[in-house]
């Protein structure tokens, strides 16, 4: 018995992590909805950090998140 709960409580404790990586993925499509304006602000990014103009679409995961790091401390560009 004390081995079962023991596993339950280790298999929990593993998913947590799985679990705060999916709300935050939610957050972060729900707060960031892409447009006109935000392809603008993406653009600008691009020059301010001097790399090569490339669309959004054609962005890896890590500059992805670069960029919205950046955006979210510039929200006054539209």
């Amino acid at each position: 018995m004390y081995k079962f709960l023991g596993s339950l409580v280790l298999g929990l404790a593993l998913l947590s992590p799985v679990a705060t990586l999916s709300a935050q993925d939610h957050h972060d499509q729900v707060e960031h909805q892409w447009n006109d304006g935000e392809n603008t602000a993406w653009h600008q990014y691009l020059k301010e950090h001097h790399k090569k103009d490339h669309e959004w679409a054609k962005a890896n995961k890590r500059e992805q998140a670069a960029y919205w790091k950046w955006r979210d401390q510039h929200k006054d560009i539209h």
